[in-house]
């Protein structure tokens, strides 16, 4: 009969620290790239680029007033980019703020659908439980 399992010091956040930092950088820069993608569209759009192909009963686009709100999108999205990647060097530098600046943006892109709640929950999963936290404390500078 065997005895029981041995008990190890939980290395949670060691063990995923850095792959959690390169992931937050990740996640910015390919918001950045979707928000490039996505306004080079709409320029298209907004713009009457498709000539001729710009017929038919949707030829006028529904909210034709959706270009004076680019800017204000694209501030926002911009400071999300950033904010991401401040959180995954923070992060990678193991400062002491990054812990919870880190599952604030959790919170915040937990309803990003696909890669930005997968993100948040590895996040919370890594960072959220309380071993997590004196586990942090101990490797931050």
């Amino acid at each position: 009969m065997a005895g029981p399992l041995p008990v190890y010091p939980s290395d949670r956040v060691r063990r995923h620290i850095r792959a959690l930092s390169v992931l937050w950088i990740a996640y910015g820069a390919w918001t950045f790239l979707h928000w490039m993608i996505a306004l080079s569209i709409f320029a298209g759009r907004f713009g009457r680029y498709f000539g001729p192909w710009n017929q038919g009963p949707f030829s006028e686009f529904p909210f034709t007033h959706v270009h004076s709100l680019l800017p204000l999108i694209t501030i926002t999205l911009v400071g999300r980019c950033i904010l991401s990647v401040l959180a995954g060097l923070a992060l990678a530098r193991r400062a002491r703020p990054a812990r919870i600046f880190a599952l604030v943006m959790a919170f915040l892109t937990i309803f990003r659908p696909i890669t930005g709640t997968a993100l948040a929950i590895y996040t919370l999963w890594v960072l959220i439980p309380a071993a997590s936290r004196d586990e942090y404390e101990q490797i931050s500078v």
